[in-house]
Order: structure tokens, then C-alpha cells, then sequence
């Protein structure tokens, strides 16, 4: 964990899940203000990367004489080269043995361009991690080495024809050989990146027909073969194909963790995963944003910039506003974890089982930056490309790629549609547990809805107004979740509806809340940067709008009657409604944004 000066108190560790009852500010958070010398010094190495050996060759990457002649691959191993796929390697395997953080940077960079990004990800993330974190020394000795210095090009392969989101609904079989030796893997897995360039895939199949394991495969086995690449609407420059399996023999040495625990390994990782694929979108959105505003600086229609049309400026504030979001809640998580690791020896027996533990503590959040991260992203480049107008249509700008490779983000690390059902129901388990205090602080909120919420004033200053509406997110968040469980019990699982709408409620939590954090830190340590404050009091008040029409949904989904009048009460009890102009606040983003040419609320 890096170290945040002596002014500063060390970043808190609490529970996953437990801001939806923590008042922001409560616990320090980390966030890019954090970020010591080295990490700078790793995430401006990462960016002058990408600027000069991805940006400048990006159609040439997605062309087809491109692909033939592998050009990606090539620039992967220069990556590789450079020692940005040691980060969080260990010491003793070669690496540098570098937090979460710094990791996370490295993803942040290599998201300005999508085909990069998800071919370093597949490499140097989901198709490293699981190596890293259960195989044993043998196994690290024989591959880590390999693929974090580029000599070896690795995949991740999971889903398959017939099971995408249902994971452990695989289909691909492995069966001991009669000596012992080797599994026979038999079997088709889909939409695999890197899977055309691969030396070595960390590849899932069920032993013996129900115990799901992980394998690691290589380039030459017998029976091994990839598919043709599948033509995309997006990401081109990268490799996706099939991997099949005709009776592959695969060593018994060569099985990942223990036989019917793959999923340990495959949910951890995808956990990472969406971490990374959040901070992917960082560079993405700032890239686009810059690239939007420089166009609708140059571009007059009726005898006016573009970019003065107050239309355009309210959009331009909402994709600032949504950057500082995504960059504030991604950060925080990778924060958390380093911080649960600050004080754990990296040479204990049980250091990886710790990361673990530390890693699937905040899968909420996980799923939360997956969601919120993908989604942003989408509407900021679409508010891009209508900049552009019909120019936005054609090859001559970037921003038809940007559209076109992110919108796999949303169905990437499971879809977001999954990804919200994991969210109430993991909150949920974890208050079964009593891991989470989710229940006490559902029955204080509802005895605060009983006694009834003072209104919102409207003459507060921007981050006191933010942090008054945060609470009432949080109260909404709460009473729902206890309404929801109240009428279904067990039988929520089955509820989908309602426990998406439950989800958008806890995300819009999340991201508030960490914006809020960060920059009531910010402003403690001296940063008294009013559209600060301004960002963070349009979004919480606009997530309390949406957060209060979601509530009286519910209710009316969950209830009728007398029942729905007294839930309907509870919720006006709250007291939802800032009667507040949002409009100065957003002209004020907005014209910060134009005269800094892009999205300047933070520099590393």
C-alpha cells in the first residue's frame, strides 16, 4: 500500500458492503491523490506505451493485414518487455511484487485502447492470476516466468457454446486416463481472447462429468486446436476464437488448484477482472471526452461553436461527472484491498489464501465497478460520437471505434445483467453470515423513517448538499432491501426484477459515496476545488431522484393496499426531494472541462 504522507491517516479496510450504512468520510479511502512516486512513475511508463506504440497504429492493428501478420502480438511482447506484466508478480518468480494499486494502473492505461486492452488483460490479468495464485511453486517456476516476460502468450478460457453466464454449466469433459498420467479433455470453449496467439490457457472442464477444475493447457498438445476468428463488431485488433479439445492429454501436474474447486479459481479471477475492466474505462471515457471536446471546439454550426450549445454542455458535465465517479469508486476498491494486505508477511505460507480473503471480501463492489464502470462509459461515448454528428458514423474519427469496442464491456467478466443479481443476493448471504451488519442497519433506518427525515434545505453549500442526499440514497437502498426481503424471504432469488431494481439502488450508493469520500479527503488535505463539489452535488441529487422513482416502483411491485400506503409513507418519510438548481453547478463542469480541453480532475 503506498504511503500516504504523514498528514494523512492510512487507508481503512472495512467490511464489503458496508457503506451502504457508513457515513462518507468515516473511513479514509484511497483514491489517485494517494498514489506515491512509483506508482506515478509506473502509470506515466504504462501511458507513454500506449501513446506511442499502440494510439498511432490502432487501424493498422484492427486490419486484416494486421492480424495475419500478428502486429498485436508483437506489440504485447514489447509490453511485456518493459516489465508492465511483472507488477504484481512475485519477487521470487521475477516479478516486482507490487500492490493492487499499481496494478490497477497498468489496466487504467492499457483501456485507451480496446484492442489493447483486452489482449493485455487476457495476458497479463485473468490469464496470469490464476497461475499466480493457485498453482504451485512448480507450476510458477514453469509459466509465470514465461508469460509476464512475453516469451509466452496466455488465455483465459471459461465460457463455451452452450454456457456463457452459467459458468459451472460447462460442458467440456476431462477423464483420468487409466495410467494416471494425463486428463483427456474433450470439448469447445467460445469467444476466447488471445486464443489464435496462445502458448499457454488456463482452461475449465468438469472431471468425471461434476467436478469442475481448472487446467493449464499448452500449444501442441495433441487434440488442441483454435477455431477461425470470429468477426466482431468491435475490439478487431484482438484474437478471438474457439479452443477445442479432441482428446487432448493433458498431465495431471498441469491441474490448477484441486480437482472440483475450479470455481474458486474462476470467480476469483473474474473478480479482478472487473476490477480491471472498471479501470479500462478511465483512459477510454478521458480519451473520448478530450477528443469530443477538441471537435466541438472547431466545429460551428448556426455561426457558434458547437461546443457553446448549452445541449451539449449539459453533456459534457455528465460525462465529467460519471469519469470522476468510476475513477473515485475503482480506486477505492483496489485501496481496500491493499490495505486488508498492508500488514500481511508476503512470504506467509498463507499469504495467497489471504489475497483471496481480501479479494472476494469486496466482490460487491467488484460487481458494482463492473456495472456502473461499463455502463458510464457506453453513454459518455455515445454523447461523444452525437457530438461528431454524422462525422461520429465513419472511420476518419476514433470515435466509431470507441463505440464499437466497448460495447463487449457490458457482456464481458459476466454480464451486467448477472452482475446485479450478485449484488442483493451477496449482501444478503454476508448479513446471514453476520459477515455484514446489514440488518441492524436496516432496523436504525427504518426506525429513522418512523420519526420522519428533516427536508433537504436548498441554501447548503454543494458537498454538504451531496452528503445529505447520499444519506437518503442509503436509507432508500436500505428500506428496499428490507422490503424486498420482508415479501419474498428465501424465494428472492427468484424475483429478478426485484433484485435489479434493488441493485441499481446499491450501485448508485456505491458510486456516490466514493465520489463523496474522495473529495471530502480532497478537501481536508487542502484541494478546495469548487467543481469538486459541484460533481458530487449533481450526483447525488441525481441519484436520489432516480433512487426515490425506484423506491415507489418497488413498492408497488413488491405490495398492494394498505401495505404499499405504509411503504409508500416510509419512503416519503425520507424526504427524497432537494429542491435545489442543479444548472449553475453543471455550466460551471462544463466550462472547467472546455477550458482544460478534456478531463482534468485528476493527473497521474
Amino acid at each position: 500500500m503506498p504511503d500516504s504522507g504523514p498528514s494523512r491517516s492510512p487507508v481503512t479496510a472495512p467490511a464489503g458492503g458496508a457503506f451502504l450504512f457508513t457515513p462518507a468520510g468515516t473511513d479514509r479511502i484511497f483514491s489517485v491523490e494517494d498514489l506515491n512516486e512509483e506508482q506515478r512513475a509506473m502509470a506515466a511508463e504504462a501511458g507513454r506505451f500506449v501513446q506511442k506504440e499502440v494510439l498511432p497504429r490502432e487501424r493498422a492493428l484492427e486490419s486484416k493485414e494486421g492480424k495475419a501478420a500478428k502486429d498485436m502480438v508483437k506489440v504485447l511482447k514489447k509490453a511485456c518487455k518493459l516489465g508492465l506484466a511483472q507488477v504484481e508478480v512475485p519477487e521470487a518468480y521475477g516479478g516486482l511484487g507490487a500492490d493492487k494499486v499499481t496494478s490497477l494502473l497498468i489496466a487504467d492505461k492499457a483501456g485507451e485502447s480496446g484492442d489493447f486492452s483486452v489482449t493485455w488483460g487476457a495476458h497479463s490479468g485473468i490469464g496470469l492470476a490464476p497461475i499466480l495464485y493457485f498453482g504451485t511453486d512448480e507450476q510458477k517456476q514453469r509459466w509465470v516466468e514465461a508469460i509476464a516476460g512475453g516469451s509466452k502468450v496466455s488465455c483465459y478460457a471459461l465460457s463455451e457454446p452452450g454456457s456463457g453466464s452459467d459458468a459451472l454449466g460447462a460442458r467440456c469433459s476431462a477423464r483420468l486416463n487409466e495410467a494416471g498420467t494425463h486428463y483427456i479433455l474433450n470439448g469447445t470453449k467460445q469467444w476466447i481472447t488471445n486464443a489464435a496467439w496462445m502458448d499457454i490457457g488456463v482452461v475449465f472442464a468438469k472431471v468425471d462429468g461434476d467436478k469442475f477444475t481448472a487446467f493449464v493447457v499448452e500449444r501442441g498438445m495433441a487434440g488442441l486446436e483454435h477455431g477461425t476468428e470470429e468477426h466482431k463488431l468491435g475490439l478487431r485488433g484482438s484474437s478471438t476464437c474457439q479452443l477445442i479439445f479432441t482428446d487432448t492429454p493433458v498431465p495431471v501436474d498441469n491441474v490448477l488448484g484441486e480437482v472440483g474447486k475450479g470455481h474458486k479459481v474462476a470467480f476469483n479471477t473474474l473478480n479482478l477482472g472487473r476490477i480491471k475492466l472498471a479501470g479500462g474505462v478511465i483512459s477510454m471515457a478521458k480519451r473520448a471526452i478530450g477528443e469530443g471536446i477538441r471537435y466541438a471546439v472547431d466545429r460551428k454550426q448556426f455561426h457558434t461553436r458547437i461546443i457553446d450549445f448549452g445541449a451539449i454542455r449539459e453533456q459534457v458535465a455528465d460525462s465529467i461527472i460519471q469519469t470522476y465517479l468510476v475513477e473515485s469508486l475503482t480506486y477505492r476498491i483496489a485501496g481496500a484491498i491493499d490495505a486488508r494486505l498492508a500488514d500481511v508477511d508476503h512470504d506467509a505460507a498463507d499469504y495467497v489464501d489471504r489475497q483471496m480473503a481480501a479479494i472476494e471480501e469486496y466482490a460487491v463492489e467488484a460487481s458494482i465497478a463492473k456495472v456502473y464502470g461499463s455502463e458510464a462509459l457506453a453513454q459518455i461515448l455515445d454523447r461523444c460520437l452525437q457530438w461528431h454528428g454524422g462525422y461520429g458514423f465513419v472511420e476518419d474519427y476514433s470515435v466509431e471505434k470507441f463505440v464499437r469496442d466497448a460495447r463487449v464491456y457490458r457482456i464481458f467478466e459476466g454480464t451486467n445483467e448477472i452482475n446485479r443479481l450478485l449484488i442483493p443476493g451477496t449482501l444478503f448471504k454476508r448479513a446471514m453470515q453476520k459477515r455484514l451488519g446489514l440488518l441492524r442497519a436496516i432496523g436504525a433506518t427504518e426506525q429513522a423513517a418512523t420519526a420522519g427525515f428533516a427536508p433537504i434545505a436548498s441554501d447548503v453549500a454543494p458537498l454538504a448538499l451531496a452528503q445529505t442526499a447520499l444519506e437518503r440514497i442509503k436509507a432508500l437502498a436500505l428500506l428496499m432491501l428490507s422490503a424486498a426481503s420482508g415479501r419474498h424471504g428465501m424465494a428472492l432469488d427468484g424475483e429478478q426484477e426485484t433484485l435489479v431494481q434493488l441493485a441499481n439502488l446499491v450501485i448508485d450508493a456505491y458510486a456516490v459515496d466514493s465520489a463523496v469520500a474522495r473529495t471530502l479527503q480532497r478537501t481536508e488535505a487542502g484541494d478546495g476545488d469548487p467543481t469538486l463539489a459541484a460533481v458530487c452535488a449533481v450526483a447525488a441529487v441525481e441519484a436520489l431522484e432516480r433512487s426515490a422513482l425506484a423506491a415507489r416502483r418497488l413498492v408497488f411491485t413488491l405490495f398492494a393496499g394498505d401495505e404499499a400506503a405504509a411503504w409508500l409513507a416510509k419512503v416519503a418519510a425520507v424526504r427524497p426531494e432537494a429542491p435545489v438548481n442543479l444548472l449553475p453547478w453543471r455550466r460551471a463542469i462544463a466550462a472547467r472541462a472546455v477550458d482544460d480541453g478534456g478531463y482534468k480532475l485528476s493527473s497521474y
